[in-house]
């Protein structure tokens, strides 16, 4: 394959796997039974600031780069590097579907079992979406790579790092919801739905985009990836 043409269309799988994700953030976080973990610290900066999602998610990934910059005590590379446009995209592509969802949402939530029905939904959105990004192998969301930086560093599993990764944030945005708004935002019984389902729905859906790979690049590099794409989805 050449590799103009592989790289291309790696990286158009890989936007097209925000999109989903973005979709997926945007229909938990809409349920208003809490968002997911990922997404609870730049959420309750939205009750602070006059900001929108999309520009916390990207304020605060752009952070999370500068302390994969930190930990690994080097320059990022190419590969690092595009973490911060990638997330740029992915801000806009969340902002995006907060207001194009917003008719069709409004719909369905009406009640508690549209809500839970919507939260459900949409950790299936994202775990699709998530398992899309995983086989481009082209880059990843911050986050992910802050995790990875972190169990490379100090030899620990991917699964343990990510778990805590996400408590912690969680426990950053009621620590800091207390503190500025005097109550808990964003976080209800949607937040521990998507914190269980996204995984599986990942775990699912990995079974069908893992067939796309052969489309996308070379053996070797599917056979280099299929570690990443197991670890990822047990998280």
């Amino acid at each position: 394959m050449n590799s103009t043409s592989e790289y291309i269309k790696r990286y158009l799988c890989f936007c097209t796997a925000l999109l989903i994700c973005a979709l997926g953030v945007c229909l938990v976080t809409k349920s208003n039974l809490g968002t997911s973990p990922v997404t609870s610290l730049p959420y309750t900066i939205t009750f602070i600031l006059p900001v929108t999602l999309g520009t916390t998610t990207f304020i605060w990934n752009v952070i999370l780069v500068a302390c994969q910059r930190v930990l690994l005590k080097r320059r990022l590379n190419m590969v690092e590097f595009l973490q911060i446009p990638a997330v740029f995209l992915f801000s806009i592509f969340i902002d995006f579907w907060m207001l194009a969802a917003e008719p069709v949402i409004e719909l369905i939530n009406h009640n508690y079992i549209g809500q839970l029905g919507l939260c459900i939904f949409g950790s299936a959105v994202l775990g699709v979406g998530i398992s899309i990004e995983i086989v481009s192998n082209a880059t990843v969301i911050p986050g992910e790579g802050l995790v990875i930086i972190i169990a490379n560093k100090f030899r620990k599993n991917f699964g343990n790092i990510k778990i805590l990764f996400d408590v912690s944030l969680v426990v950053s945005s009621v620590i800091l919801a207390l503190i500025c708004l005097h109550t808990v935002v964003g976080l209800r019984e949607g937040t521990v739905i998507s914190a269980f389902c996204v995984g599986f729905f990942a775990k699912i859906a990995s079974r069908y985009t893992r067939k796309i790979k052969p489309l996308l690049w070379s053996r070797q590099k599917r056979t280099r990836a299929a570690i990443r794409h197991k670890g990822c989805c047990k998280a």
